[in-house]
């Protein structure tokens, strides 16, 4: 669509001249004979101003910065030209810097096509880069409130208060890095002997992973979810699945192809009474177990990660808590977590500091483990989420 103009000229043939090249390429073409001509014709929105420099007055008081003031309010770019001479007319050290360009030749209707087609497309191409530019201010915006909604979604999943047990102290450290994770854990009576934690780091960022991670959180639910228990005729009428089968049921139910995501697990059921853990991993971080001897085990059974399609059977193992044993659960974003060389924490210094802290209360040893993350990181910024959940055995099975 041709361009809309805006001519302020004197009456000499070189103005004439630049309005019958104008005319011929087809420009919609305004006219104005003086100043105040030209400030009232801004009104109309030109996409162009040319000017003729020796227009009388121009060059009276403060005209240039009026017309300064008005061309950019309106965005309206400005060609400056002398109208009044054949020679080449250069521009001089008192041009305003608000002019965009000049017209050296009036005359040379090649000059006058191209500088003017060539201001018109900088004109265009900047109002279609501004558009763009808020268009994605505004994607921005909501992508913004879509991952605050998420994160409050996310955020009222965790639990508020400790499962109503004996036998058992729970404290459990969160850290969120930057962007929506999709960590996410649970610690829950199901029996009045029975417990079941888990911790699941669901693959990526944002508001994919955080959707998946809800929509698994609500599946391992004791009441919503159909995962954890199976009704039966006899008392008490319902059957616990078993670690194993609790994550093949998941493997099952979130193939890759139908959710885009993968995602790694832990899952335990532990007897308040007896100290029993029956447990299996699905290509999560092994819960660590930490005796009240200071040795330390890894609890490594399981299988492969949730979503691959290609799991086999998971394996499932039993241990045996005794009296001030501690378990700890995590996710990647512990001993993955980096320093500026490069160097991550890792499971060696995770069990270093677990044994180290054994003595210490439950509460503690968590935020001492946190402050050496953060130590080793060198305050770089965490780019994973960090979750840390600690169990302490306080039964005696031993006696």
């Amino acid at each position: 669509m041709p361009g809309k103009i805006l001519l302020t000229q004197q009456e000499t043939a070189a103005a004439q001249a630049i309005y019958q090249v104008l005319r011929d390429e087809g420009y919609h073409i305004l006219r104005a004979a003086n100043l105040t001509e030209t400030e009232s014709m801004l009104q109309q929105l030109p996409d162009l101003l040319l000017l003729d420099s020796d227009l009388d007055d121009l060059h009276q008081a403060n005209s240039w910065s009026e017309l300064a003031f008005q061309c950019q309010q309106e965005s309206v770019s400005c060609l400056l030209y002398s109208s009044r001479t054949q020679d080449e007319f250069k521009t001089s050290n008192t041009t305003p810097s608000w002019i965009d360009n000049t017209i050296n030749r009036p005359d040379d209707a090649q000059e006058v096509r191209f500088k003017v087609a060539a201001q018109l497309t900088i004109r265009r191409l900047t109002y279609e880069a501004e558009l763009a530019n808020r268009r994605l201010l505004e994607k921005q915006d909501q992508l913004e409130e879509y991952q605050r909604s998420a994160a409050e979604i996310q955020k009222s999943l965790l639990p508020t208060s400790l499962p109503d047990t004996i036998n058992l102290q729970v404290a459990w450290r969160l850290v969120p890095c930057e962007k929506v994770g999709g960590d996410l854990f649970n610690i829950v009576r199901l029996t009045e002997d029975t417990v079941l934690a888990y911790v699941l780091d669901v693959s990526g960022h944002g508001i994919s992973s955080a959707m998946v991670t809800v929509s698994v959180t609500q599946s391992l639910s004791p009441h919503a979810g159909r995962i954890v228990r199976r009704p039966q005729n006899k008392p008490p009428y319902f059957r616990l699945l078993s670690p194993a089968e609790v994550l093949q049921q998941l493997e099952q139910e979130y193939p890759l192809e139908r959710f885009g995501k993968l995602f790694t697990i832990s899952y335990l059921l532990i007897n308040t009474r007896t100290g029993q853990i029956r447990y299996s991993n699905a290509g999560h971080p092994p819960p660590l177990l930490v005796r009240s001897d200071g040795s330390c085990k890894a609890l490594k059974a399981g299988g492969s990660i949730i979503g691959t399609g290609c799991s086999g059977p998971f394996e499932e193992e039993e241990v045996l808590l005794h009296r001030g044993d501690r378990l700890f659960l995590y996710s990647d974003g512990v001993t993955e977590h980096s320093n500026k060389q490069n160097l991550q924490f890792g499971q060696e210094r995770l069990f270093r500091k677990l044994t180290a802290n054994k003595k210490r209360p439950l509460e503690p040893a968590l935020d001492n483990l946190i402050e050496a993350l953060k130590s080793h990181g060198q305050d770089m910024i965490f780019k994973d989420d960090l979750t840390l959940i600690g169990i302490e055995y306080l039964g005696n099975n031993d006696s």
